[in-house]
């Protein structure tokens, strides 16, 4: 099993196993190498290589992380999860708080009794089926978003 360092077009870095690098290098010939965070087209970048040392013998081995797939797999979510996770907070610190009016705000906006913008709310469930309903889109947060700039 061949470790290659890869990296995108938008400069996310992250590793692929492969059989071979000839495996490796047919699969970047075909456009297979995808980014998994924005799916765009990546690359093989340099990896370190062996260095003999005059005070010893033996190669020098590079500092290789002991992730297994599975391990590699675990931080990619975590990784991604955050990225969802600062999205939603930007998204929220550009938002007007509008708590329980939320339903009646999306509505008016929808129906252009006022000008559109950015709001964040509280809906029950009845109510956001409510609104997808009328085509008017909308994205739940946790409960712990109810105050703006607050998601935990």
């Amino acid at each position: 099993m061949k470790i290659f360092n890869l990296q995108c077009k938008q400069g996310h870095t992250f590793e692929g196993w492969f059989v071979s690098a000839e495996a490796c290098d047919d699969q970047h010939t075909q456009g297979l190498l995808e980014c998994p965070l924005c799916s765009s087209v990546a690359h093989r970048i340099p990896t370190a290589s062996y260095v003999i040392s005059s005070a010893s013998s033996s190669p020098r081995q590079p500092a290789v992380s002991a992730d297994t797939p599975a391990m590699a797999s675990d931080k990619m979510q975590a990784l991604v999860r955050e990225k969802i996770i600062e999205m939603a907070r930007s998204l929220i610190e550009q938002s007007d708080y509008v708590g329980k009016d939320f339903p009646e705000e999306a509505r008016r906006m929808h129906y252009q009794e006022v000008p559109e913008r950015s709001i964040i709310g509280e809906a029950t469930v009845q109510e956001a089926k409510a609104l997808l309903e009328e085509g008017i889109d909308l994205i739940p947060l946790p409960s712990t978003a109810r105050t703006k700039g607050t998601l935990q």
